[in-house]
């Protein structure tokens, strides 16, 4: 062990793990009688919550002392439609139920992520659903091993006991790409999402297996990630139109960046879907009201948000359930930005 540490009030479960040199994730699998755990590190474990003077499972416990009608949703972008979206159908059930809202947006930033975490916690939140930064987000861990209901959305987490709502991503990027190669196309562009998310990389997949499918082979040039926001889809959208001979045809992995790379497009003098057709992931309101109007993969927006306020609502109130899995399906919605409606190629 390190040396000794003066008695505090306000230690977290991370400091009881360095003072040990375990992971928080050992300390909250002590804390909740796992098996598996060598005497040792569990007697170490235990004797650093009583040197330090942790106060185990402080959030199961306010819980049941306080019986909060509070809820919180945590996003990492709220101007996104798709967040926002799921964001008012969860609202609306928490509502009827007689549930007031927390709602924070991170921006994708791990360290305000946290930030809100503790708040959220200091707000005695009885529940949480989160659409988080990254897969390893261990403070996410450490609030459901203490007890408090978690449920994620949008991406998966490497944890297996925490409630999970999804979209198939796999599934609809493949269909995406397949839609467009029956439309004669082989040299297909790719603007994905961060690679540290699994819905980036579960897009990705979808499409390479699609080109694969098909046999078409992926030059590493026709492939480009941003960062889900407006800017990495203009600037992927400049890196892509580079490419000789030219590609005909993109798939963009979510709404915002399929916005920046249609101005990209536009900007440029590029014909849609003449010179380039283009298929996005995400639809909204406006993606009929784009020029052209645009094809997308739809998540069933709604539906994510009512199950994940589902599955929270009922972990409440049943936190022995097992953990859940909800992946829903994703439909193409075709429209002229594909060129569906010209001959094929």
């Amino acid at each position: 062990m390190t040396a000794r540490k003066p008695r505090s009030a306000m230690t977290t479960i991370r400091e009881v793990a360095d003072y040990v040199g375990v992971s928080p994730a050992t300390v909250s699998r002590v804390l909740n009688n796992y098996p598996y755990i060598s005497d040792k590190v569990r007697q170490d474990v235990l004797r650093a919550i009583a040197e330090l003077g942790y106060e185990p499972n402080r959030v199961a416990q306010r819980l049941r002392a306080t019986s909060s009608r509070l809820l919180g949703i945590v996003v990492t972008d709220i101007t996104n439609p798709f967040l926002s979206t799921i964001m008012a159908s969860i609202e609306s059930v928490f509502f009827k139920q007689g549930f007031s809202v927390l709602m924070s947006n991170t921006t994708a930033d791990p360290q305000k992520e946290l930030d809100y975490l503790s708040m959220m916690e200091n707000e005695g939140v009885a529940g949480l659903v989160i659409a988080p930064t990254s897969e390893n987000v261990e403070r996410i861990a450490e609030l459901a091993h203490d007890g408090l209901p978690i449920v994620i959305i949008d991406r998966r987490m490497s944890m297996d006991h925490i409630d999970m709502v999804l979209s198939d991503n796999i599934a609809g990027a493949h269909m995406a790409v397949k839609h467009l190669i029956s439309l004669g196309h082989t040299r297909i562009g790719h603007i994905g999402g961060p690679l540290h998310l699994t819905s980036g990389r579960e897009r990705y997949q979808g499409y390479q297996e699609a080109m694969h499918d098909a046999a078409l082979e992926i030059d590493p040039a026709w492939v480009c990630f941003g960062d889900h926001r407006h800017e990495s889809g203009y600037t992927s959208a400049l890196e892509l139109l580079k490419v000789t001979p030219p590609l005909t045809a993109v798939f963009i992995e979510n709404n915002m960046m399929s916005l920046g790379a249609l101005n990209a497009f536009h900007d440029k003098g590029i014909c849609i879907p003449d010179e380039i057709a283009v298929v996005g992931f995400d639809d909204a309101p406006w993606a009929r009201s784009l020029h052209p109007p645009l094809t997308v993969i739809a998540q069933p927006t709604a539906e994510i948000g009512l199950r994940a306020a589902e599955l929270l609502l009922e972990r409440i109130q049943q936190p022995d359930l097992p953990a859940r899995l909800a992946v829903l399906p994703t439909t193409l919605v075709v429209r002229a930005s594909c060129g569906a409606a010209q001959e094929p190629r």
